[in-house]
This record gives structure tokens, C-alpha cells and sequence, in this order.
């Protein structure tokens, strides 16, 4: 009698036939980082090419379409296409991602706490001082 496999540990990406499919919002966010290091407006071919060269060139010009409909980034006409440029900063992206997951959750005063709980005692310290108003 065999034993059954191992359920498969949560990750942050999901096995596919040809490698590996990124949960939803991760490539938008892999993106993003590209941008925000770029320092510059950046066609999607400049984007696949500082990401993981088995994507298509099509995926990453659908993921920075769907982005500039969401408002994530701006473009502008260059040659036949576009480049692309972040319209919010890393800060400002994590921090509402971090606002839009507490809304959906109803216990907000327990999720802040295990929040904090969590945080190293150097970004506990940085929250306590921010909620104190002294590093505005």
C-alpha cells in the first residue's frame, strides 16, 4: 500500500507545463520594482529583459497594459509602442496593498496586532515613534 503524497506547501508561485506561474499581482509587482529601479520610462522589451527571460514578450506588454488601466503606471508613445513609467512610489503601492488586505479582513484590531507582534523591534520602535508624530 503506498503512501499518499505530500499536499504541496503554500508558495508563491504555482507549478505550470512549461515552468512556473506567478500568483496574482506578483508579476505586476516584479514589474513594478523594474520600473522603480529603471529611473526611467522603459519599453516592455527593456522590462523582459531585466525580468525572467522565459516570459513572453507578449505577457509583460499585457501586464503593463492591464497596468496602466489600473493607474499603477503612465506611457508614452515611443516608435511603435510605448514606455512605461510608475505613477506611485514603493511606499505608497505597499502601503495601500497593506490598507486594501486589513479591509477585507473583520477582525482589524487582532490582524494589527499580529502585525506588530511581528515586526522586528527596530520597525516597532520606527511605528511607535511615526504614531508619536516624531518621524513625519
Amino acid at each position: 500500500m503506498s503512501a499518499e503524497p505530500p499536499a504541496p506547501e503554500p508558495s508563491a508561485e504555482r507549478s505550470t507545463r512549461g515552468g512556473v506561474r506567478r500568483q496574482p499581482g506578483m508579476l505586476e509587482d516584479e514589474v513594478l520594482a523594474v520600473l522603480w529601479t529603471g529611473g526611467r520610462a522603459m519599453t516592455p522589451a527593456e522590462v523582459r529583459g531585466r525580468l525572467d527571460d522565459r516570459l513572453a514578450y507578449t505577457t509583460v506588454m499585457s501586464t503593463l497594459a492591464r497596468m496602466h488601466r489600473k493607474g499603477l503606471v503612465s506611457r508614452r508613445p515611443v516608435k511603435k509602442g510605448y514606455a512605461y513609467l510608475p505613477t506611485v512610489d514603493e511606499a505608497s503601492h505597499t502601503a495601500r496593498a497593506m490598507t486594501d488586505l486589513l479591509s477585507r479582513r473583520h477582525d482589524h484590531a487582532g490582524v494589527l496586532a499580529r502585525f506588530v507582534s511581528s515586526l522586528s523591534p527596530e520597525d516597532e520602535a520606527f511605528l511607535q515613534r511615526l504614531l508619536r508624530g516624531e518621524d513625519a
